[in-house]
């Protein structure tokens, strides 16, 4: 069987045989016939061969499972299939996690990146999800969890804590907007997911800057997942029982 799979999804197939020739040169970018080089204008990244045929479920994670950071052993490399690895600002540490080891944030530290890796969540009508452990501690003040920033152009704290505790999700529609969540426990593991699309706007679900949040976050985090789709209420509950 041959398929051909688009953004994650089947786009075609047929039956045929397998592959029975010769190793020949192999190019990326060009296709030659009778010996002339027809080549490809545009960008390719990230061509991989697999030895293999995948599964449904792995070709959807190639094409959108953005980043998964395990945070094993302290640990800010991307285990996701696009290598999107972070740098640490200040002092991170590693800790108990809710699955095997987690990422503790003190005195002001946190996760960056040098060049801007997440491009889609600036799209207008773009759809991501979000998912990670929580576990805040020390007392409640305002925090950010996660913050994008485009520089000179526009920024947004889009997973915040508030002086009260409460979770919130931050979201953009010519103005800001949010979905409000429950009071965080301090050293309680916590699972939140994030989801948006057109379709049906900001979830927030448990098991320009915008004004009056933000801060520097105190406590641990642990699996984190950004997917340049939504989400569906399943698959978030199947991330928060792993």
């Amino acid at each position: 069987m041959q398929q051909v799979w688009l953004n994650g999804n089947l786009d075609g197939s047929r039956l045929a045989s397998a592959y029975d020739g010769l190793w020949e040169i192999t190019t990326i970018g060009a296709t030659f016939q009778l010996g002339k080089a027809t080549g490809f204008n545009g960008y390719i990244d990230n061509a991989r061969f697999e030895a293999r045929a995948k599964n449904s479920t792995e070709i959807l994670d190639d094409a959108t499972l953005h980043v998964y950071y395990s945070f094993d052993d302290g640990s800010l490399t991307d285990n996701g299939p696009n290598g999107i690895n972070g740098t640490a600002s200040g002092r991170l540490s590693s800790t108990t996690g809710r699955v095997n080891q987690g990422l503790e944030f003190n005195s002001g530290s946190y996760m960056y990146y040098s060049y801007n890796p997440f491009y889609f969540l600036g799209i207008s009508g773009y759809p991501f999800s979000i998912a990670l452990w929580v576990k805040p501690a020390g007392s409640y003040r305002r925090q950010t969890l996660v913050f994008v920033d485009k520089l000179n152009d526009w920024c947004a704290n889009l997973l915040v804590i508030t002086s009260f505790g409460q979770l919130v999700a931050i979201g953009w529609n010519d103005a800001t907007v949010a979905a409000n969540g429950p009071i965080l426990r301090f050293n309680i593991w916590t699972h939140v997911g994030y989801t948006y699309s057109t379709t049906n706007g900001i979830r927030l679900g448990l098991t320009t800057c915008s004004p009056g949040y933000g801060g520097a976050f105190t406590g641990a985090l642990d699996e984190f997942y950004l997917y340049r789709r939504e989400l569906t209420a399943a698959q978030i509950w199947a991330l928060a029982n792993p």
